[in-house]
Formats: C-alpha cells, sequence, structure tokens
C-alpha cells in the first residue's frame, strides 16, 4: 500500500540556482577568522563534515560549548542568508504542477525532506504556489541531525503518520538515496538535479526516472485504501 511520496526540494520541485560551493567558501573562511586552522576544509566537502570537523576541532581548542554554539549559529546564518536570497528568485521544474496535482488527487500524502533551512523552503514553496500541497516540510532546521542521517527521514515518515513500507522518496542526490536505503524505504532518483542518471543508478535506488511526470505510473501501479 502506497500513502505518502516524499520529496527533495532542490533540483526535485524546484531550481534555486544556489551556489553551494560559495556558500561553503564563505562559511570555512569565517570559520577560520574564528581559529579554524587554514587548509583543513574544503568547499567540496558535505556541509555536514565542515560543521562536524569544525566543532571537533574548535572543542579540541579547549572552547566552551556556549562559544562553540555561538560561532556555528553564526556560520548557519551565513547559508541561510544565502539560501533565502535563492529561495526568492527559485523556479518551478517543468510539469512539477500537473505531477503535485495528480498526486494529490490520488489521496496521497505529500511532504518536503530537504537540507535547505525551513525559512527558505517556505519562501520558495509560497512563491511559486506549491505551499497547499503539501503536508509536512522537514528542512535541516526541524530535525537535530539532518540527512544525510536518516533520522530526518525518520522524522517525517512519524509526521505523516506513514510506514517504511507506505512511502516512496523523490531525490536527486545520495543525500536522499542512502538514508531512504538504510531505513528501507521505496526511493526514486530523478535525474534533473546535481547528478547524472549513470551516477544515480550506481546508488541503486528502486526506480530511476527522467521526469518526475514519471511517478504517476510508479504510483499508480499501486493499490490504496
Amino acid at each position: 500500500m502506497l500513502r505518502a511520496l516524499i520529496f527533495d526540494l532542490d533540483g526535485v520541485i524546484m531550481k534555486f540556482g544556489l551556489d553551494s560551493k560559495g556558500i561553503k567558501r564563505e562559511v570555512i573562511t569565517y570559520l577560520e577568522t574564528r581559529g579554524l586552522a587554514q587548509g583543513v576544509l574544503s568547499p567540496t566537502d558535505p556541509f555536514s563534515k565542515i560543521k562536524g570537523c569544525a566543532k571537533g576541532a574548535f572543542t579540541s581548542m579547549g572552547k566552551d560549548d556556549s562559544w562553540i554554539k555561538l560561532v556555528m549559529g553564526e556560520a548557519e546564518k551565513i547559508s541561510i542568508r544565502r539560501e533565502v536570497e535563492a529561495a526568492e528568485v527559485a523556479e518551478v521544474l517543468p510539469g512539477v504542477t500537473d505531477v503535485l496535482s495528480a498526486l494529490k488527487g490520488r489521496g496521497l500524502k505529500l511532504a518536503i525532506f530537504t537540507y535547505n533551512n525551513s525559512l527558505a523552503a517556505e519562501i520558495a514553496l509560497a512563491k511559486n504556489g506549491l505551499s497547499q500541497y503539501f503536508q509536512l516540510v522537514a528542512a535541516r532546521d526541524s530535525v537535530p541531525r539532518p540527512k544525510p542521517n536518516p533520522l530526518h527521514l525518520a522524522y517525517v515518515l512519524e509526521g505523516l503518520m506513514v510506514g517504511r513500507d507506505e512511502a516512496i522518496v523523490v531525490g536527486d542526490s545520495e543525500m536522499d538515496i542512502r538514508p531512504s536505503k538504510e531505513l528501507g524505504v521505496r526511493v526514486a532518483a530523478v535525474a534533473t538535479g546535481i547528478r547524472s542518471a549513470d551516477f544515480l543508478c550506481s546508488l541503486e535506488p528502486d526506480y530511476l526516472i527522467g521526469s518526475l511526470s514519471e511517478l504517476i505510473a510508479i504510483v499508480d501501479s499501486f493499490g490504496r485504501a
């Protein structure tokens, strides 16, 4: 039984045009002004590594928890500011609104599962008239440990009140596929975002699709209450 679809946001529902490496450079530069050794981190590193390494380095320097929390909070503000700027001009990918309407019309619960911050996600959805389609928006600040940690996805499942075998995650990167597979949730990889179809295929998703419209046939292959 299929009861829910859980979507990544950027690259799947809409295009933010976000300069992730630029944001990482800005964050790393700030952390270096606070004492992090230069060259330890790279803008090619995942955000989770940047944050984890910085916290570990500051702890080893003898900084107390309140100081580390303050510094990491300032670093987070850099990401939020840049993401909100991108959200203001984000554009819906072709055909997405029709697909969401069709899925909603089939009685499915829909949710967003994004590494963007909640303010940016809300702005992007509202400005493009998509907020109405989603029962839950789970951003990185919605949970203590965001994706690729599977607890982020577990939070979405709990919020939707659906089981692991009653949902499909729709994403465009390893950040979506790996936690889904770890929890045993079906995952559809869509090659409209940052990764190629060949790379996504190497991660062995349950489905590989070229556009969101292909979800309709997948959904219709399931029975529903």
